[in-house]
């Protein structure tokens, strides 16, 4: 078999193990998935933070994604996938503004969501399970 082939034939079957055979990583983030909990945050601020996140929720619909964060207007924008390593996609999202923002979001199960948010901090968010 030629080089080439084989190199083609690895990159295809690496493409499709990447977030399994049936779903692509639109399809797997699809849904809304509420906070849980947010890691690496000073002693003494745990409890504050995560109740925080756990009023958090993001929804992903279509090719629209919407965080709903508590004190704040929700914002909403086009997503859409830049980037996947393993489990790891990166999305590009532009606001209904025209701001643009990017984020790292880690699938760690079907139903369950990590979000890279800077400064070695990560939200946990959980699926809703759809009704």
């Amino acid at each position: 078999m030629p080089r080439r082939l084989i190199s083609l034939s690895l990159f295809a079957l690496a493409s499709l193990s990447l977030f399994g055979c049936a779903k692509g990583p639109e399809k797997r983030l699809t849904g809304k998935w509420v906070g849980e909990r947010i890691d690496n945050i000073p002693p003494g601020q745990e409890a504050r933070a995560n109740g925080w996140v756990r009023a958090t929720t993001m929804e992903i619909k279509g090719d629209k994604l919407t965080v709903i964060i508590p004190g704040a207007e929700p914002r909403s924008g086009a997503f859409k996938v830049e980037k996947v390593n393993g489990n790891k996609v990166t999305v590009g999202v532009t606001r209904d503004s025209g701001e643009r923002d990017e984020a790292v979001l880690t699938m760690a199960g079907d139903d369950l969501l990590k979000w890279d948010v800077g400064n070695e901090r990560v939200v946990t968010f959980t699926r809703v399970a759809s009704r």
